[in-house]
């Protein structure tokens, strides 16, 4: 058989290199990572089996020399794959979802220092994944092994060995059980995440069902059903004993033929809702000021370093029981922090839940709640407001969103001031009579941690003679800009006479993943448990003027909103919320992780391997209460998944959604679905929305925008006459003295420019492919604005001569309308300089003249004066 199947050791070579490097990849990944293996270990081993067989039978259909080189390019291409997974993960602590692959672009740009730093931090184990492939590419060279010639039976017997592996695999899964959190269990649902999903099944199968989920989505209500089928609890619903609505689940399930829908209405109808409490109420006609901050941990604290945040911290109530459930990845932190629910961390998801939610009725967010009730309501960001789609999600919390360069003067860094943000934004609510609520998401505190990171230099004196590693002295130092901004800001409110009606909320977005669990434990100042105890942290909630009270409920990120929400006595349903109220007796007492894992006084569950560590002496674990926490937990995601994908809020309140939608629409926000399939994941979709919905601009065809595309003048031009209301214009090809040839479409808008006097540009030497520039784009949108009754004064007339003198090839007028645009917030340069803008690609694409065009709107002409149109 052996002759017949393989006729040379080069041949059996071929298989056994086929099968040894997926086997070998899983493995060493896995030691890299997790430093252990356990039992489950047999799983990825016995997938990446089933890999190899496929590759091999792929191969060996194809000519020998062919079959060969084919072979060696798809393990190099996993050999690569690996090593990207390897790098992220030593970078951020988890594995990269394959959704964050493919829409990663923007991710490479903006950590593209700590990406470097990544790879060499991981060298090491980047050259022990490596070394066998190397090896592979040189034995492929040198003729050392080589595929079978072609004979029929030969891929055929591999296919049937893939089916055999891959079968028998999951077979063996299977009679292991399927329970919610076995490796079987684990497999088939569709919400397990990535980083338990790879521990357990490793890498290849993972990438393979999450492009499965992600090419065939489900829509399995099950999940939501179980806690139903535990049996609905025993209580009489009492609205002024209870934080809920009035909601006729059965109604609102019979209003609907959406079976994801009804699945929830039957599962909060079968909820318990909290109990209001002593606490319910007790700050109403408070001011609140909530910040999430980058990479925070309770373990920078100390009266003597940080005596704000140590004062912060031991007054008001003390949580001493809370922990952040997030590794890493700041949108999923902020978005459990300011939703009250769990982010998508399914196989299926197919965006960033925040940038999923921008269109979607979210009444039970601090700003939309505050407003309701009269409050001013101001979301900060000290860095760009299009990273994270920021700029989209935060007005649809109830926020006025400003960012650095987009609201905010402060300068753009990498990262930048929390200090800088502090001043830039006080003045805005301190300057009203109203009661305010502002939300603050810092950046101060984010990795690197090193002296080239520019607020660990900032603050470099105050740390560097601690007695730390560099690492952690230069975390310590930049988190210290976070500390100077809460002076200011204590400082500020005494100053407005508001302090002592000003509740402060802080909380972290995730664990300071730039630290190695060894730096982590220096910090820490003893040896940290990296299952549990890193999670651990503060959820400072400050309030002036009373006794401090220790809270000793387990919590976690999920829980703060709905605290929040009773603390102030504002109206909310808690059966709709996946988080507790802590101080309620229906509290779970648990604090739960993003891979599901929780922690309670006695014992914790680590979902990732299935096992639970008991923490009090001669306490036994209930198996019914194992039980009961883990389905409350996955009903909890699952629930918090279909919230956000089916846009449940807006079913159960329509009355509200409605009046949402209205507003949005008298401030000129138009509520589209936008078709582009060419849009990259995380660019704003305002400008599209507004210039495309209002049919201002067209696209390159019914399913792209053209967000690449390079623009032309006079779609500029278009542009303006269609948002000037397209006025009928008499003209003729003589009259507009043009030497080249104008479409006739662009007649009209041409001859309406020339005759307004806002050409940046003798129309002699216009024609339609003439390509629009970002000066000519500035000027045309100066004169335009000039029309209307707008001053073309600049703040920095010393700045303008610098232009000048740095940048010659500028006219005065380009120059002056260049800066003029900044100063509006109509262009934006890189860190916030305005002389990058001069550096920059001149040529503008469609979707960056959307931008322009839309930015000039909204900062500009809503509040235009009325004058000469045509």
């Amino acid at each position: 058989m052996s002759k017949r199947f393989f006729s040379s050791g080069r041949e059996w070579l071929s298989l056994a290199v086929a099968l040894f490097i997926p086997v070998y990849l899983e493995v060493a990944l896995h030691i890299c990572i997790y430093r252990q293996v356990n039992e489950r270990i047999v799983f990825p081993i016995l997938f990446a089996l089933s890999v190899g067989a496929l590759l091999f039978a792929v191969c060996s259909a194809l000519p020998p020399k062919a079959g060969k080189w084919t072979l060696t390019g798809l393990l190099i291409a996993l050999t690569f794959y690996f090593e990207i997974q390897l790098v992220y993960n030593s970078i951020f602590g988890e594995f990269m979802a394959l959704m964050q692959l493919f829409t990663g672009a923007g991710a490479v740009t903006n950590f593209f220092f700590q990406m470097l730093y990544g790879i060499w931090q991981a060298l090491p184990m980047i050259l022990i994944l490596m070394a066998p492939t190397v090896a592979v590419i040189v034995l492929a060279a040198k003729g050392r092994f080589a595929l079978p010639q072609l004979k029929w039976y030969r891929p055929v017997i591999a296919v049937a060995v893939f089916a055999l592996l891959h079968v028998g695999t999951v077979g063996a899964m299977a009679a292991g059980g399927d329970g919610p959190y076995t490796v079987y269990g684990l497999y088939t649902s569709p919400a397990t995440g990535t980083e338990v999903s790879v521990h357990n099944i490793g890498l290849l199968s993972t990438t393979r069902l999450e492009c499965k989920y992600m090419l065939f989505p489900s829509d399995d209500p099950e999940q939501a059903e179980l806690t139903i089928s535990l049996g609905a609890p025993d209580y009489d619903l009492d609205v002024e004993q209870y934080n809920v609505l009035d909601l006729d689940f059965e109604a609102l399930e019979q209003s609907t033929s959406n079976e994801a829908l009804q699945a929830l209405d039957r599962y909060f109808a079968a909820e318990e809702p909290t109990e209001k409490n002593d606490y319910t109420g007790m700050l109403e006609g408070y001011n609140l000021i909530t910040i999430c901050a980058e990479s925070f941990s309770s373990k920078l604290i100390d009266p003597e370093r940080t005596p704000t945040l140590y004062q912060l911290s031991t007054n008001g109530l003390i949580f001493e029981n809370y922990f952040g459930s997030y590794g890493s990845n700041t949108t999923n932190g902020e978005y459990t922090f300011c939703m009250g629910n769990y982010p998508d961390m399914s196989r299926s998801k197919a965006a960033a839940s925040f940038f999923a939610s921008q269109e979607n009725y979210l009444p039970f967010c601090l700003g939309n709640e505050f407003r309701s009730q009269g409050y001013e309501t101001w979301a900060y960001h000290d860095y760009s407001g299009e990273y994270y789609s920021r700029r989209d999600t935060h007005p649809n919390m109830g926020y006025t969103f400003q960012s650095a360069g987009d609201g905010l003067d402060i300068e753009i860094n990498w990262p930048s001031s929390d200090l800088e943000m502090m001043e830039a934004s006080v003045d805005d609510y301190l300057s009203q009579d109203e009661p305010f609520h502002a939300y603050y998401m810092t950046f101060s505190g984010h990795y690197q941690y090193d002296w080239n990171n520019p607020m660990s230099l900032e603050n470099k004196a105050m740390a560097e003679n601690l007695p730390y590693s560099e690492a952690v002295q230069a975390y310590i130092a930049c988190n210290n800009e976070l500390e100077k901004a809460l002076t200011y800001l204590m400082e500020r409110l005494e100053e407005a006479g508001v302090a002592d009606k000003t509740v402060i909320v802080l909380t972290n977005d995730h664990y300071p993943y730039g630290l190695t669990i060894d730096q982590f434990s220096e910090l820490a100042g003893h040896e940290v448990d990296e299952t549990f105890e890193k999670f651990r942290n503060s959820f400072i909630c400050y309030i002036p003027g009373i006794e401090p009270q220790v809270i000793d409920t387990y919590c976690s990120t999920v829980d703060v909103l709905p605290t929040i929400l009773n603390l102030f006595g504002l109206p909310y349903d808690s059966r709709l919320l996946a988080g507790r109220d802590i101080l309620s007796p229906q509290a779970y007492d648990m604090a739960v992780l993003s891979d599901q894992s929780f922690v309670t006084a006695d014992y914790g569950f680590n979902a990732a391997t299935g096992d639970t560590e008991v923490f009090t002496e001669g306490y036994e674990i209930d198996e019914a209460d194992l039980l009961r926490r883990q389905t409350v937990i996955q009903n909890q995601f699952q629930a918090s998944l279909d919230i956000l994908n089916q846009d449940y809020y807006a079913h159960a309140f329509p009355d509200g959604a409605e009046a949402a939608q209205t507003e949005d629409k008298e401030q000129g926000q138009v509520s589209v679905e936008v078709p582009f399939t060419d849009i990259p994941e995380g660019k704003s979709l305002d400008p599209i929305t507004y210039l495309w919905g209002n049919g201002y601009m067209d696209p390159i065809s019914e399913t792209k925008f053209g967000y690449d595309v390079k623009t032309t003048y006079v779609e500029l031009l278009d542009v303006l006459y269609r948002m000037a209301g397209s006025p009928n214009m008499d003209n003729t090809w003589v009259d507009m003295g043009s030497v080249r040839p104008i479409t006739g479409k662009y007649l009209n808008c041409v001859k309406w420019a020339a005759d307004l006097g806002i050409l940046s540009r003798p129309i002699q030497g216009l024609s339609s492919y003439t390509p629009l520039l970002r000066s000519d784009a500035c000027v045309t949108i100066l004169n335009y604005a000039r029309t209307l009754g707008y001053s073309d004064a600049v703040d920095d007339e010393a700045l303008l001569a610098e232009m000048a003198a740095q940048h010659p090839e500028f006219t005065a007028e380009e120059s002056r309308a260049l800066h003029w645009c900044y100063n509006h917030l109509i262009i934006q340069g890189s860190g916030g300089k305005l002389l990058t803008v001069m550096d920059s690609d001149p040529e503008l694409s469609r979707y960056s003249l959307a931008k322009v065009v839309y930015h000039f709107w909204l900062y500009v002409l809503q509040d235009a004066p009325s004058g000469p149109q045509a």
